[in-house]
């Protein structure tokens, strides 16, 4: 007797059978455009550290790249041998940074089996013609640098001539990011193979979402990748609780700490060393060519500061460096720079000539004297000396913050609680 076919089992068969096959077609489909898409990511991250070495080392040290009696220079500072920058940006990133002069590696962070740094050695001729003989960028999923295959990206290094001197690049190691796009592939398919009744709708609701976000960071990047650290990562990317919601996270967290590492002292907002002195090589310049007015340039140090520590502790020391921060960026405005220069040490740089520069810093120093702290039931006063040089026309950075300095020392020896020039003192009384 011929044994009837159940209702129930061809239903079965006739919504199981093509729901597997639309499943593995749409697991094709999205497990393409994942690989894809994130090879993308991966691309522009690494445009993005790869900029981040060319755009740092244009802030730090302006000026074109030149060897002298051997040695990478830039502008008038020596950049062969200090690996300060390209560590710290792969601190950041997470990923290998390099920069070139010509073919041959400068500074990197790569290093060979025995942890020495591929210094010296010499990009492959296929990113020489694509890089330096044609100007462009590059990215490659396989570049061998030391016998380790490596995802990375280039980009031309220019003087201000346009021509192309040298590289910025920036890798991962392929077996890291193949294991990582891997796992997420995987991910991708098991949920796919374990859904499949809603395998259709599960898939384009989550392909879309998935590429609107990665759209969102590659558009984020993009940004980063200019220099424009005002976009704001989408909240949608923000809140998913997946990896590229943690991708979305971490581009923000790399954009703050580029940010902050560049420009901004962490404790009281101010300008750091490195920022300001970019700020005041460019005013330099320009007074030098007679494009801008004259300037004038400040540094000065909190009065007996360690005691201040030694009797207080360091959390009084720092409400002490915030408040005397926050003075001088009121009275300063948008009219000037100030910074911390170190410590208790701070620079300010006055867009107006000596003697208008030092009537407001006196206005400034007369507060910070009058101000009463007040910490655990203490309360204190504070007293500041400053050095002050309106002395600037053709000389250098180092020059005019050496006369400063020396200004300062001046009044340090001299009794304190004074503003030095070169031709007089200005006391405060007690």
């Amino acid at each position: 007797m011929e044994q009837k076919r159940s209702i129930k089992r061809t239903l079965i068969g006739l919504s199981v059978v093509p729901a597997v096959f639309i499943g593995i077609a749409l697991t094709a489909i999205s497990t393409s455009t994942l690989w894809n898409s994130m090879s993308r990511e991966v691309s522009n991250s690494l445009s993005v550290a790869a900029h981040s070495v060319y755009n740092t080392y244009s802030l730090v040290a302006p000026g074109d790249y030149y060897e002298e009696d051997g040695v990478l220079m830039k502008g008038d500072i020596r950049v062969e041998g200090d690996h300060t920058i390209v560590d710290a940006l792969k601190e950041s990133y997470g990923m290998e940074i390099t920069l070139f002069y010509g073919d041959e590696r400068k500074l990197t962070t790569i290093t060979d089996a025995d942890g020495n740094r591929l210094t010296g050695t010499r990009a492959d001729d296929q990113t020489v013609r694509w890089v330096l003989e044609s100007g462009r960028e590059y990215f490659s999923e396989k570049v061998d640098i030391g016998g380790e295959d490596y995802f990375g990206f280039y980009i031309p290094v220019l003087n201000r001539d346009k021509s192309v001197v040298g590289m910025a690049f920036a890798g991962k190691k392929r077996s890291e990011v193949m294991n990582s796009m891997l796992a997420s592939v995987s991910q991708s398919m098991l949920i796919c193979i374990s859904v499949i009744a809603v395998t259709l709708l599960v898939c384009v609701v989550a392909s879309q979402k998935i590429i609107r976000a990665i759209k969102s960071i590659m558009e984020y990047l993009g940004y980063l990748a200019k220099s424009d650290f005002t976009q704001k990562m989408p909240k949608s990317v923000l809140r998913r609780n997946d990896e590229i919601g943690e991708m979305g996270k971490y581009a923000e967290t790399v954009s703050k700490s580029l940010k902050d590492m560049i420009t901004t002292d962490p404790l009281t907002g101010l300008f750091n060393r490195r920022a300001c002195k970019s700020y005041l090589d460019k005013w330099i310049e320009k007074c030098n060519k007679k494009e801008k007015d004259m300037i004038t340039v400040a540094i000065g140090d909190i009065d007996f500061f360690k005691k201040i520590n030694d009797t207080y502790g360091h959390d009084c020391g720092d409400l002490v460096l915030v408040t005397v921060s926050d003075i001088f960026k009121r009275h300063m405005g948008e009219d000037g720079c100030v910074a911390r220069w170190g410590g208790e040490e701070f620079l300010l740089v006055f867009e107006e000539g000596a003697k208008a520069a030092e009537k407001r810093l006196r206005k400034m120093l007369e507060e910070i004297r009058g101000y009463e702290f007040e910490y655990k039931e203490e309360r204190f006063h504070i007293t500041f000396t400053c050095g002050i040089n309106g002395d600037i026309v053709g000389k250098t950075f180092d020059a005019i913050i050496n006369e400063a300095d020396e200004y300062l020392y001046k009044g340090k020896t001299g009794g304190r609680d004074r503003i030095v020039a070169a031709d007089h003192t200005v006391t405060f009384s007690s």
